[in-house]
């Protein structure tokens, strides 16, 4: 069997036990049994060239191939999380603000993250993730932001989504009156 065969065969094997689909490069190089050396990834560049891959970002790939679907909910959500994999983050500001019906836009295509990591933009082919970096720590960090077991990501309750949203500067005109 080709290593791509095989490739395409593991990955669906992992999404049907559970995985989410989106899969780092050291991820792959596990299911193949082989070190995340260059050599990997030359051998994802072919995968990728061939069809059996989509590049998702720097180090994340999908296979459609393999079950993947981007139609399930949370594809960005899921790919943030791969994507800063250290880092506490939680989903507020205008996305979560969205969520919650308390602004009238709808986000689509876009999601915003705020994070103890770096600040950073990273266009996907699923839409752009917007990671904005807060300072805070401990128990500042947690207040006011539960885990969605759904998206498997921490989001913002309404009123630390709109303490974010003021604290950046950025798109208060979007705020209905009265907050």
């Amino acid at each position: 069997m080709s290593m791509l065969r095989d490739l395409t065969v593991l990955m669906a094997d992992a999404v049907r036990h559970g995985h989410d689909g989106f899969f780092t490069t050291h991820e792959l190089s596990l299911l193949l049994g082989r070190d995340a050396n260059s050599s990997i990834r030359k051998y994802l560049h072919k995968a990728v060239k061939e069809g059996v891959l989509k590049k998702v970002a720097r180090d994340i790939y999908c296979s459609e191939v393999a079950g993947f679907s981007d139609t399930l909910s949370g594809t960005l959500e899921r790919i943030a999380t791969k994507l800063y994999p250290s880092h506490f983050m939680y989903v507020s500001l205008e996305s979560e603000l969205s969520r919650l019906g308390v602004i009238s836009q709808i986000l689509i295509k876009r999601l915003t993250v705020m994070t103890v990591g770096p600040a950073n933009r990273v266009s996907t082919p699923f839409g752009e993730i917007e990671f904005t970096h807060t300072a805070k720590t401990g128990d500042k960090l947690t207040r006011g932001v539960y885990y969605d077991d759904v998206a498997h990501i921490y989001r913002a309750d309404e009123a630390r989504a709109i303490s974010d949203l003021k604290r950046v500067g950025r798109n208060l005109h979007m705020l209905n009156d009265g907050e």
